[in-house]
Parts: structure tokens; sequence; C-alpha cells
């Protein structure tokens, strides 16, 4: 019963009320994709399409960066969803382009507000990174290439992302393959097939492609699809070739890290001591490798004197958030 509730509240929060008995209408089975010739693969793909897009149609979700072409606000969304709920994206992503935006107010910030605004969304990269492609838009006008290439030699901007780039932004045709796109190839058109690649499921996206008209609506509409099939059916992401499960954040060096910048984005620098005595439950060897991994990361810098100018001791280090 217990199971039930939660899948009936889960579904009508992500979809304004959706019961899990109308939910269910969606549902149709799975073919086997592998199984069937030329014909029946272009057959498979028609009713995939079809009833993807009639769910979107009926149910499709409203947020804020499927509103806009711009690449920043898209590109942020696209960071901030990265391993994280919609439901904690949504304020914070308002609330970063309340702050900045533009890319040429994000290019100007500083990493301290960037991160003590971030705090809530986990794997602080992700911001360090949207600051580093900030700098490098000013070359294109303060706006994201259209070129694939180009944009995967930007920090942070993997195969995924650029496709979202591409597609959302302009519209064009690219392979765009995130979880719920995963789940919802491997649910419909892989049944009982385990450790299937994603260059396999690639293949399938280009060739859904030419029954799509709208690629920005067709990408929406499968992330939903995936997102209904989330609630209703066991995980077929884990019959992934690429599948992992994320590790726990409890008293792991991830929240270590996330600790010692959520001190040090207060906007004061802080003693090696007063950090180990602010993280009294983790072992001193510990926090010392994951001060050592934040200068590495370009999160944090050494604070070379003190407010009086005196050199700051070796065996107490006094370290800060990196300027510049």
């Amino acid at each position: 019963m217990a199971r039930t509730d939660a899948v009936s509240s889960g579904l009508a929060a992500a979809f304004a009320g959706l019961t899990v008995s109308e939910a269910s209408d969606f549902l149709e089975s799975p073919v086997d994709y592998l199984a069937l010739d030329a014909a029946g693969r272009r057959d498979a793909l028609r009713q995939l399409h079809a009833l993807v897009m009639r769910f979107y149609l009926c149910h499709g979700r409203v947020f804020p960066w499927r509103e806009t072409h711009d690449t920043w606000a898209v590109l942020l969304s696209e960071v901030m969803l990265q391993q994280t709920q919609t439901s904690r994206v949504l304020p914070k992503y308002e609330a970063f382009l309340a702050h900045w935006p533009t890319w040429e107010a994000m290019a100007a910030s500083s990493l301290d507000d960037v991160l003590f605004l971030w705090q809530g969304l986990g794997y602080p990269r992700r911001s360090l990174a949207l600051r580093k492609v900030a700098v490098e838009t000013e070359r294109w006008g303060w706006k994201l290439p259209c070129d694939y290439e180009q944009l995967l030699h930007l920090p942070g901007i993997g195969p995924s992302t650029a496709s979202a780039v591409l597609a959302f932004c302009y519209g064009e045709p690219a392979i765009y393959l995130e979880t719920n796109v995963r789940r919802v190839l491997l649910h419909c058109l892989f049944p009982g097939h385990d450790q299937v690649r994603d260059a396999v499921l690639k293949e399938v996206l280009k060739a859904l492609l030419d029954e799509v008209s709208d690629v920005r609506a067709w990408y929406y509409a499968l992330m939903d699809y995936g997102v209904l099939l989330k609630f209703l059916l066991p995980n077929a992401n884990r019959r992934s070739a690429h599948y992992a499960r994320q590790g726990r954040y409890e008293n792991s060096n991830r929240q270590i890290r996330g600790r010692i910048l959520l001190q040090l984005s207060q906007g004061s620098a802080i003693q090696r001591s007063r950090l180990l005595d602010m993280l009294p439950s983790f072992a001193i060897d510990r926090i010392d490798a994951c001060i050592s991994s934040l200068v590495e990361d370009g999160f944090i810098e050494t604070v070379l004197s003190d407010p009086t100018g005196d050199s700051v001791a070796d065996s107490d280090p006094t370290y800060r958030i990196r300027k510049g």
C-alpha cells in the first residue's frame, strides 16, 4: 500500500494530477526491435513515436527552460539537471537567472557567489565548469556555437549536453541520449536484453528522427514519457551496459568536500585547524585529502598571508574560495 501511495502521489506531482489508472493507459507491450526485419523496425518506431507524442500532448510538463532558445538558459538547466531532481533544480535555476541573466554576467561572477547559490545541488564541479564556459562564450558574441565539435571542447560539456544545446537552442536533429530517453528505448524496444550499449540506442534515436518534425518537442516528449515509466515500472536503465548506481553521499568524500565549500563560501578565509574542528565526524587524513583535491580542482586556494601581513604557518595554512 505504501508503494502504491508513493507512486500515486509522485505521478500527481510530476504530471498535474495524473492518476495511476490514467497513466497505465499509456503503457503498451514492448517489442523486440532486434528481432524485427527492416519493415517491422520502421513500424515499431512509428508506433513508439505516436505513443510518446500522444502522452506528451495530453500530459507534457512545462518548465521555464523549455520556453527559451537562449544558450545560457538552456545549458544552465542541462548542467543543473545532471544527477539532480527537477524539483530541486527549479528554484535554483530561477535564482541563478535572476543573479546572472546572461553569459556575460556569469563570466563576471565571483566563485564565492556561485558556490554559495549552488548549495543544495551537489557536484559543485558543474558550477565551476559553467563559469569557465561563460568566459569562453565571449568569442562567439556571448552565446554557444551551433557546432558539436566546438561544444565538446568546452569545460564540462559531453556528448549528451552538446546534443542538448544543438537540439533545444538550434533545433538541430542531434542524437540526445540521457537517462529518461535511455529508459524509454530500453523498455519499449529491448525487452529481455541486458548490457545494451549506448551506441545501439543512438542508432535507434537516429532512425526515430526520421519521424520527427519538431526536435525540441520530440525530446521533451521522450523525457516526459521516461519519467512516466520511472514511476510505473522497474528501472529499465539497469539493463544498460553503462548503468552505474550512484554512490552514497553520507560519509563520502563528496560530503566532506561539500561541507568545506559550504564553510568557505560564506566569504571568510578559514585556517585548516578550524576546518578540522568544523568536521569532527571525519578522519583528519580524509579532510586533508579533500582539501588538497579542492585546491587541485581550482575551487579553493591557500592564503599566503594573514590580514596583518604576517606569513601563514605551513603547519596551519589558511584557505579561501579561489579568486579570479
